[in-house]
């Protein structure tokens, strides 16, 4: 009997030892849906460094939302600092994790093989009774980008009433990869993510902020895996893979 319960005290010392182990290297990521490529690629690479990686994609502004209401998270990627900087006026960010890891583009889109080059001037004249597909330009990121982008380029008053809001940017893509609408805007990374974008031209840089991607670990967080995560993703890995999916890389 003594023997026994020996037996069964050392069976419950090695459970409790390797049970908190074996969640401490698994995260739980909030990323922005322009995202998805990249982290998708990286959860293999994670995965050989030990990491076990699940992702939520959505727009950067309903993931800070989802956040700030007490969602249990590990790290979160966003497309615009201004949710970063919401969350880190709650306490939310673990000081010494944000930073910021890639750069996009903005793209006007087309289901159709023609020259956008100079439809991106005049979308409106172009658009031929149909919408503009566009992420919610109230919150989200892609969104409130493109709206930047019309504003200054003196296309806004023209196209606010003919537009096809989306939930996030993988939305306002799909709208237009389905045929739905004949025209709209997403990052230029997104133009690889679907094989029916025929067409896509750029904004000018200047036309709106820069668009740059930050990633920072959650108060509360508390894997030792944490720390990896984001040397990966910041890391020459986590930049090839944002190449790879068509981002920028951060300039020195």
């Amino acid at each position: 009997m003594h023997h026994l319960r020996r037996t069964f005290w050392i069976i419950l010392a090695l459970l409790f030892a390797v049970r908190p182990a074996a969640a401490m290297d698994s995260l739980l990521v909030f990323a922005a849906a322009s995202t998805q490529p990249v982290v998708n690629a990286l959860i293999p690479v994670l995965k050989s460094h030990g990491i076990t990686v699940t992702a939520v994609f959505a727009s950067s502004a309903t993931l800070a939302r989802q956040i700030e209401q007490g969602g249990h998270v590990d790290a979160y990627i966003t497309a615009h600092g201004k949710w970063m900087d919401y969350l880190e006026g709650l306490n939310l960010i673990q000081p010494g994790t944000r930073q910021n890891v890639a750069i996009n583009r903005l793209a006007l889109i087309s289901g159709q093989d023609i020259d956008l080059t100079r439809v991106i001037k005049s979308i409106a004249s172009a658009l031929d009774g149909g919408r503009l597909a566009i992420a919610n330009p109230q919150s989200v990121p892609a969104g409130l980008y493109a709206k930047q982008a019309l504003l200054n380029t003196g296309q806004w008053a023209a196209l606010k009433d003919h537009l096809a809001p989306a939930k996030d940017v993988t939305g306002a893509l799909m709208l237009v990869a389905r045929g739905e609408v004949p025209l709209g805007i997403v990052y230029a990374s997104d133009v690889k993510r679907s094989s029916d974008i025929k067409a896509s031209a750029l904004f000018p840089n200047d036309s709106h902020d820069p668009i740059v991607y930050q990633v920072a670990g959650i108060t509360g967080a508390k894997s030792p895996a944490l720390d990896q995560f984001l040397a990966v993703l910041s890391g020459p890995e986590g930049a090839a893979a944002f190449q790879d999916a068509g981002f920028g890389p951060i300039k020195p």
